[in-house]
């Protein structure tokens, strides 16, 4: 029954933040891309993967000898870039916000979303300066964390946005080493990220945490470039 409470969308209001966030990350870029850029001869997917470090800014009990934070960071996406500038990606991302010492404590993140991706690399040049070696994608995040109360049989969902950069240096034609570092902000949690109940009265509040990360591009297609390096 638990399962089933965590993964059921109960309210007419999730469903309408889901809605706006498609609106808002996708919409605009399907319109953008729509009869702005002929199509090259170029692949425009590649596969994500990131490893690294997170930390909670609040809401959490400052009393505790902890901060929440450590090498808890996993996440796994696909991007398809529209254009060479102008992309969206879909993502899953594992955040375990843990005490330490004794890791009794905190919460742990399943987010799953998508976000819209702009090669600011492309706009500034960095390609021509470095010959196709640096790269840098800002991207706009939207989705929602199912929470996970660390030795409790509670879980909740969160609405969270985020904003982020990722620096990007190129390998090969098929391989890229990517980081990136996001600051996400929570709409409403009624836990902290010590899993503690935030009041009595079950309110709830804002929160933000952030997370940096370091991984590899795979670059999916038949054509010898993909769009970030044309």
């Amino acid at each position: 029954m638990y399962l089933i409470h965590f993964f059921y969308i109960r309210t007419l209001s999730d469903i309408t933040i889901m809605k706006q966030l498609t609106n808002v990350i996708l919409l605009p870029l399907l319109l953008l891309s729509s009869g702005l850029f002929a199509q090259l001869d170029v692949n425009n997917i590649s596969l994500e993967v990131g490893y690294g470090y997170n930390g909670a800014i609040g809401p959490y009990n400052k009393n505790y000898n902890s901060n929440f934070s450590g090498m808890n960071h996993f996440d796994v996406g696909i991007r398809y870039m529209f254009t060479e500038k102008l992309g969206a990606k879909v993502f899953y991302k594992l955040d375990h916000f843990v005490n330490d010492p004794g890791g009794e404590l905190g919460v742990t993140y399943m987010t799953v979303g998508a976000s819209g991706v702009y090669n600011v690399g492309k706009e500034l040049g960095l390609g021509y300066l470095t010959r196709d070696k640096l790269g840098l994608n800002a991207h706009i995040d939207g989705g929602v964390a199912f929470a996970h109360l660390i030795g409790q049989n509670k879980y909740e969902k969160v609405g969270v946005i985020g904003f982020g950069i990722a620096p990007m240096y190129k390998i090969s034609n098929k391989f890229a080493v990517q980081a990136d570092f996001t600051y996400n902000y929570s709409l409403k949690q009624h836990y902290g990220f010590d899993g503690i109940l935030l009041n009595e009265n079950y309110d709830p509040e804002p929160g933000s945490f952030y997370n940096f990360s370091v991984g590899l591009i795979y670059y999916i297609g038949e054509n010898k470039y993909h769009s970030d390096w044309y």
